[in-house]
């Protein structure tokens, strides 16, 4: 798996965090702790977007062009749930994705961990060298305050309407009482190295983050702890986490994600393009790194995870 040793962290969320990690997967084993905010219940099942997609991506079978699902997936059964009435056909589920959302489901009615059910999946997707926990076994959800329509859970923000409404605040319902796994809490003291990915800070990484006692552990490891910032310039790579970091009175700026996550990291990768925000970031205590930070390919994603275990 590479010439890295050692043991390796990385919290993730979801797309720009899957295309990170499936370099990180050519250069070393690691394990991945996933955010569990976007988790939601749709048609009677629980469904995980962002473990989902970095177990796809991992596995080699997520569809490239959408960003999201499986290749080559068709949407029959959803099709078939909208003509027959059902609500929230608005979130996309294909018939292939479908399916582990069913498998899911059926474990932990049977009293299986979603720590247990993750590990199950990814292993017969055929996941290698890579393990992937959810941050905690307990339900917590994201959720956005806005103007028009007061508070949603994210992905009726973002999915249903589109990120269209204007975001005053974000809430982490259910993360105080919730705590990491045993298996979260075991990786991360044990780590030599937590790498933060280029994820939405305010829906990925925070919601991790909230939960009780997450940040404490993170403080009490010993790793070397970098993260790679998703914004170039004033706005993000995709997603709403420049107008979400708004809505918190947050520069929406690598410079922001730095103070948002002062005295958790050593480092902070940023785009070469922002230079001029390095000395900033170094004030609040944290090495910059400048290197390009856009994941055109697979080489890009290689290179950026290097970058990573060397910063």
């Amino acid at each position: 798996m590479g010439r890295h040793e050692g043991r390796i962290v990385a919290l993730s969320g979801g797309t720009g965090s899957a295309k990170f990690l499936r370099g990180l997967q050519r250069v070393t084993k690691f394990t991945v702790i996933a955010n569990v905010g976007d988790n939601a219940w749709f048609h009677g099942l629980y469904v995980c977007p962002d473990i989902d997609i970095v177990t796809y991506t991992l596995a080699g079978v997520a569809d490239a062009k959408r960003g999201w699902g499986v290749q080559g997936d068709q949407f029959k059964a959803l099709g078939q749930l909208k003509k027959l009435g059902s609500e929230a056909t608005w979130f996309n589920i294909g018939d292939i994705d479908m399916a582990t959302h069913v498998f899911r489901t059926a474990l932990m009615k049977e009293g299986k961990s979603l720590t247990e059910v993750t590990s199950t999946v990814a292993r017969r997707l055929g996941v290698r060298g890579v393990r992937i926990l959810p941050a905690t076994d307990e339900h917590m959800e994201t959720h956005i305050v806005t103007a028009e329509r007061g508070e949603l859970h994210l992905q009726e923000f973002w999915v249903r309407e589109r990120g269209r409404l204007t975001a005053k605040d974000i809430r982490y319902v259910g993360a105080k009482r919730a705590r990491a796994t045993a298996e979260a809490e075991r990786s991360v003291l044990s780590a030599q190295r937590i790498i933060i990915s280029p994820a939405n800070p305010m829906t990925s990484v925070l919601p991790i983050l909230s939960i009780g006692g997450f940040r404490v552990l993170i403080r009490k490891s010993k790793a070397r702890k970098v993260a790679i910032s998703p914004m170039v310039g004033v706005r993000a790579f995709s997603g709403p986490a420049a107008e979400l970091m708004a809505a918190r009175g947050i520069k929406p700026t690598s410079e922001g994600v730095a103070r948002l996550y002062k005295g958790l990291i050593d480092a902070l990768i940023i785009d070469e393009t922002d230079r001029a925000q390095a000395r900033a970031i170094e004030s609040a205590g944290v090495s910059c790194i400048r290197t390009p930070t856009l994941m055109k390919s697979r080489d890009d994603e290689a290179r950026l995870a290097k970058v990573a275990m060397e910063a």
